[in-house]
C-alpha cells in the first residue's frame, strides 16, 4: 500500500518488527502515535479517538495518538490493562536532522519493568519472576528480582507444586518462561493458578546455561560464577534470563542496584505458602494477585507504622518470612525493647528520607528512567538525613550498621550535590535551571547570558547613546535580522564609522557592531548551550551515584531496619504488647492471647474481645476443637498462628504472656475456595492443600485445620478427616489446632497420645444461642447449626422443616437397617453439610458401614413418649438401671 511505502512508515514497520509483543509508542513531534493493530487496541483500551493516516487512501492506516507530555499516564493505563508498551523516541533534533528523524526504542514498560513511582505501590515490592522446568527430575529452577530495588534471589523447587506454592506467595507482577514445550506447559499451570498476573515466554536462549552465565558475570562484574554465589552452578538459567530481559527492555547493560544474588534458603526463615498468606489475612488485597484479604484488616495494615517506603517493603518481607533461628529473633526483640520509649525521637528524621532504593535505580538509568534533578536532590538529601538518623539512634547495633554503610565518599557526594543543585529544580533535564551558580564557571557564564541578556542590552544601549550623542538610538530584535541598532534619518550623520549598515528603512537605518554581533551569537545559543551543559553535568552526578550503588543500597537497608524496628516498638508501646519468650522446645503456650486486628476492630466498635489461652506441648500437641459456627474457633486458631508469626518476625505480641518453641513453618487449611479455571472444586483445593501440608510439615511445625472434609458426603468427609488427623498425630507430631463439626473425631483423644479436646463455649436455652467466644476443655454438645441459622434470619418455615428433618434423620440413625432400608441409608450418607453426623463412624471398619444399635438404643427408639406417664418413665428407667447393674456384676 502507498501508505506504508514512505520513509516514515518504513521506519515504523522496521522498529515494530523488533517489538511485536508490545504496543509501539512512536514519537512524532509532540505526540506518541500508534498505527495499524496497535492503534485499534490502544484506542479501545484508552477510550480515545481512532483516526487514520491519509484518509483519502482506499485502505487508510488506522492511527491514534496521545500527547507526549502526558504519555506516562497513558502508558500506565495500558500496562494495568495487561499490555507491554515500547517507547520509541526521536534520537536527534528534528530541526537539525537530514532526512527522516532517527528514532529508536529507549525502553519497554511492562508490569515488572515499571520504574515510574506514580505507577507503583511505594511500600510493596514489584517482582519479576522467571522459572525454568527441568525435565530430568521434575524440579523447577527459579529466580525473582525487583528491578526497582535490586533485590535478587534464586532457588530450586523439587516439584512443580512446590514451585507454584512459592511463586504464588511471592505474588510477582510479571513472570517469564522459556518458549519451549516444557516452558509453555509451566506457563499454562501458572495462568491457571494466577490468571491475572502478566505472564509471557522469552526466547529459550535467554535461559541457556552458558548464555545466562555470561549475563550473570556481566551483571556482577566477575570472571567466575562462584564469586556471585557458590550454589549458582547449574542454576544459572532463570537469573541469567532476568538480567537479559532487563537489558533488552531498559536498554541498560546492568540492573543498577542488584549488587548480589542471594540463595533462597529455608534454614533461617519460614516460607509461607499462598493459602496461609490468604487465610491469615497477612496482606491487603492486591489487584490481580488475590493473595490478600477482601477487607483492610490485614496484619500488614495494622503493623505498618513505618515512615519510609523501604521500611514498608522490609516489614512486608519480614511478615512473609518469619525467622526460624532463635539468636536472630532475639536480636530483633532486643532492638524493639530498646526502642520502646525512644521510637518517637527517630520518626521526624525518618519522615524526611525518601525511597533510596528506587531513587538509585532511576538515577543510575538517568533520564531514560524519567529521573531528573529532583531525584538527585531527593537522593542526596536522604543520604544526609540518614547521617542524622545514625546520630539519633540509641540502639547500638542499628547505629553501627548505619554508620558502617555511610561511606565517606557517599556523604561527600551528597554534600556536594546539595550545594550544587538548585533548591527547586525543574521537572525535566531539558529545561535548564538544575544547578546553582558557582558550580561551574562555564555554566555561570551561560546562565548570566540567558538570564541577564536584557540587562546587558539595556546597558549597551545606554552606552551607545552616550557615545554617539543620539538620544533616540534604540537596540531592537527581530527573527530575520537578529539584534540591531536603529537610528533615525535626522541622526544618520552622527553614526560612528565602526557601525555596519544592515538595512535601510524609510525613516532611518539599521546597524550592527562587532560587539553586538558577538553578543547575539552568545545569547541566541546560550540557552541551548546551558541546557546541554546542565544535562551533561546531571549525567556526571548520576554516574557518580551509580558508582556508589553498593553503599547506597546498604544505607537504604539500614534505614529500613531502623524504620521497621521503630514501627514494631510503636505498636508494642501503644497497644500494650509483651515480649514473647522463645526456646527450642516443641511447646507453645499463649496466655490470654488476642487476635491483633480483630481485637482492635472490636475496640473501635466499643465491643469487648474475649482473650483465650492455648497450651500445646507433649501432652496436648493436637487440640481438637468443636463448637458452633461463629463461635470463635477460627479466630482462636488464627490468633495463635499470628502471635507465633509476630514473635518470630521479631515483634512483641498481643497476650498476657507467650512462650513459643520456635516453629519451622506455619500451615493452614482454613476457608473454602475453588479453582474453576483449573477444573478444581472446593473439595479438590482442600485436599490439595492438605496434601501439601502432609508432605512438608515436621514435628516443629504449627498446623491449623478448619472443617476439613466438609466438601463431600458425610461419611467420606468424616473418614478423610479422621485419617488426616491420625496421620498428623502418628507420623508428623506437629503442634496442631484442628476444628471440626464431626463430633466423632473427639474419639481421637482416647486413641492417640497427645490429643486433647476443646470447645468454644456457648449459652443456649433450646431456641436461642449466645456465643461466649471462650475456649475451654471438653467436647461441644452439638454444632447448633439450626440455632445459628435462626440468628442468620432464616424464616420459621425453613427452620421448622429443618428441625423436623433433623429429628427424622436422627431417629432413622438409631433404627436397625435392612436391605429394604437402602434408600434411607443413601439419604443419610448424602444429606447436606452443616448438621450433626448421624452415627459415629466405625473407625476399624469401612466408613459407610452402619453400626448395629445396642439393646438400650432399640428400647429408646421403640419408646412411645406421648403415651408415657412420669411414673411409668421412672419405672422403666429403674428397670434398665437394674439390668445394667446386673450385667456389670456378671462380667
Amino acid at each position: 500500500m502507498a501508505n506504508t511505502d514512505t520513509p516514515l512508515m518504513r521506519q515504523y514497520l522496521e522498529i515494530k518488527s523488533r517489538y511485536k509483543d508490545a504496543l509501539l509508542f512512536f514519537r512524532m513531534g509532540d505526540f506518541y502515535e500508534l498505527f495499524f493493530d496497535d492503534a485499534l487496541v490502544a484506542a479501545k483500551a484508552l477510550d480515545i479517538a481512532l483516526t487514520s493516516r491519509n484518509k483519502n487512501d482506499p485502505n487508510p492506516v488506522p492511527m491514534c495518538g496521545v500527547p507526549h507530555h502526558s504519555g506516562a499516564n497513558y502508558i500506565n493505563r495500558l500496562v494495568n490493562a495487561g499490555f507491554k508498551v515500547a517507547i520509541c523516541e526521536q534520537m536527534e533534533d528534528p530541526a537539525l536532522a537530514k532526512g527522516i528523524v532517527k528514532r529508536d526504542v529507549i525502553r519497554v514498560v511492562s508490569p515488572g519493568t515499571r520504574l515510574d513511582p506514580e505507577s507503583l505501590d511505594a511500600k510493596a515490592p514489584n517482582y519479576t519472576h522467571a522459572a525454568l522446568p527441568n525435565s530430568a527430575d521434575g524440579s523447577v529452577d527459579w529466580a525473582t528480582v525487583d528491578f526497582t530495588t535490586g533485590k535478587f534471589w534464586f532457588g530450586r523447587a523439587k516439584t512443580r507444586g512446590d514451585w507454584l506454592a512459592h511463586a504464588m506467595a511471592q505474588a510477582p507482577a510479571e513472570t517469564l518462561f522459556p518458549d519451549t514445550a516444557a516452558g509453555e506447559d509451566l506457563l499454562l499451570s501458572w495462568r491457571d493458578a494466577m490468571p491475572r498476573v502478566f505472564a509471557q515466554t522469552a526466547p529459550a536462549f535467554y535461559f541457556d546455561e552458558t548464555y545466562a552465565a555470561e549475563r550473570i558475570r556481566e551483571q556482577f562484574l566477575v570472571s567466575h560464577l562462584a564469586a556471585v554465589h557458590p550454589a549458582l552452578s547449574g542454576r544459572e538459567g532463570a537469573p541469567g534470563a532476568l538480567i537479559k530481559y532487563f537489558q533488552e527492555t531498559q536498554k541498560a547493560p546492568r540492573i543498577p542496584s542488584a549488587l548480589r544474588l542471594e540463595l533462597w534458603a529455608l534454614d533461617t526463615a519460614m516460607e509461607l505458602d499462598a493459602a496461609t498468606v490468604r487465610a491469615l489475612e497477612l496482606f491487603p488485597a492486591r489487584a490481580g494477585h488475590g493473595l490478600g484479604s477482601s477487607r483492610d484488616v490485614s496484619l500488614l495494615s495494622w503493623l505498618d507504622r513505618t515512615k519510609t517506603a523501604m521500611g514498608g517493603r522490609m516489614l512486608r518481607d519480614w511478615i512473609l518470612r518469619p525467622l526460624t533461628k532463635r539468636p536472630q529473633i532475639e536480636e530483633r526483640l532486643n532492638q524493639v525493647e530498646e526502642l520502646l520509649l525512644g521510637h518517637a525521637l527517630l520518626q521526624p528524621a525518618l519522615n524526611e528520607i525518601y525511597d533510596l532504593e528506587r531513587l538509585l535505580s532511576r538515577v543510575s538509568l538517568g533520564a531514560g528512567a524519567m529521573a531528573g534533578a529532583r531525584e538527585l536532590l531527593a537522593l542526596a538529601g536522604s543520604i544526609a538525613k540518614a547521617s542524622e538518623l545514625a546520630q539519633l539512634t540509641s540502639v547500638a547495633s542499628l547505629r553501627e550498621r548505619l554508620l558502617s554503610a555511610l561511606d565517606p565518599r557517599l556523604t561527600e557526594l551528597a554534600r556536594v550535590s546539595l550545594e550544587s543543585l538548585a533548591e527547586k529544580p525543574p521537572a525535566t533535564t531539558r529545561e535548564g535551571g538544575m544547578f546553582r551558580k558557582g558550580h561551574s564557571p562555564q555554566l555561570d557564564e551561560l546562565i548570566e547570558l540567558s538570564e541577564n541578556g536584557e540587562q546587558w542590552l539595556a546597558s549597551f544601549e545606554a552606552r551607545e547613546r552616550k557615545a554617539t550623542g543620539i538620544n533616540s538610538l534604540k537596540v531592537r530584535f527581530n527573527r530575520v535580522f537578529g539584534y540591531y541598532l536603529e537610528i533615525t534619518k535626522a541622526n544618520l550623520a552622527a553614526a560612528p564609522a565602526h557601525y555596519i549598515r544592515k538595512q535601510t528603512m524609510v525613516g532611518g537605518e539599521r546597524y550592527i557592531t562587532e560587539e553586538l554581533k558577538g553578543f547575539e551569537e552568545k545569547i541566541l545559543t546560550a540557552e541551548k548551550k546551558r541546557c546541554d551543559l546542565e544535562h551533561a553535568l546531571f549525567r556526571e552526578f548520576c554516574a557518580k551515584f551509580a558508582e556508589l550503588s553498593g553503599p547506597i543500597t546498604e544505607v537504604a537497608r539500614a534505614v529500613a531496619q531502623v524504620d521497621v524496628i521503630c514501627a514494631l516498638a510503636a505498636v508494642a508501646s501503644e497497644e500494650g504488647y509483651v515480649r514473647p519468650k522463645l526456646d527450642d522446645s516443641t511447646e507453645l503456650e499463649i496466655i490470654e492471647g488476642r487476635h491483633p486486628t480483630v481485637a482492635v476492630a472490636m475496640k473501635r466498635q466499643k465491643a469487648s474481645f474475649v482473650p483465650n489461652t492455648i497450651k500445646l506441648g507433649v501432652r496436648s500437641r493436637f487440640l481438637l476443637i468443636t463448637g458452633p459456627n461463629m463461635g470463635g474457633k477460627s479466630t482462636v486458631m488464627r490468633q495463635t498462628a499470628l502471635i507465633t508469626l509476630l514473635a518470630q518476625l521479631g515483634s512483641f505480641v498481643p497476650a498476657q504472656s507467650a512462650r513459643i518453641g520456635v516453629v519451622d513453618q506455619i500451615f493452614t487449611r482454613i476457608g473454602a475456595s475453588d479453582n474453576i479455571a483449573d477444573g478444581a472444586s472446593t473439595f479438590m483445593v482442600e485436599m490439595s492443600e492438605m496434601s501439601f501440608i502432609l508432605r512438608h510439615a515436621t514435628e516443629r511445625s504449627l498446623i491449623l485445620i478448619d472443617e476439613v472434609g466438609r466438601g463431600t458426603s458425610t461419611y467420606d468427609g468424616m473418614s478423610l478427616a479422621w485419617a488426616l488427623a491420625a496421620e498428623i498425630c502418628e507420623r508428623i507430631g506437629a503442634r496442631t489446632l484442628f476444628a471440626t463439626h464431626y463430633h466423632e473425631l473427639t474419639q481421637l483423644a482416647g486413641q492417640y497420645k497427645g490429643v486433647a479436646n476443646a470447645r468454644v463455649a456457648v449459652a443456649h436455652d433450646g431456641n436461642s444461642i449466645r456465643f461466649l467466644y471462650r475456649l475451654e476443655a471438653g467436647v461441644a454438645e452439638r454444632s447448633y447449626g439450626i440455632l445459628v441459622a435462626r440468628l442468620a434470619g432464616l424464616s420459621d418455615s425453613v427452620l421448622n422443616t429443618a428441625e423436623a428433618m433433623l429429628a427424622q434423620l436422627e431417629s432413622q440413625s438409631r433404627k436397625p437397617k435392612t436391605p429394604a432400608d437402602k434408600n434411607q441409608l443413601a439419604l443419610r450418607l448424602d444429606r447436606p453439610r452443616g448438621g450433626e453426623p448421624l452415627a459415629p463412624p466405625a473407625v476399624q471398619v469401612a466408613a459407610a458401614e452402619v453400626a448395629k444399635p445396642s439393646p438400650i438404643e432399640s428400647w429408646l427408639t421403640a419408646l412411645e413418649l406421648d403415651n408415657l406417664t412420669p411414673m411409668q418413665a421412672m419405672a422403666q428407667l429403674a428397670q434398665w438401671k437394674q439390668k445394667i447393674s446386673t450385667s456389670n456384676t456378671q462380667h
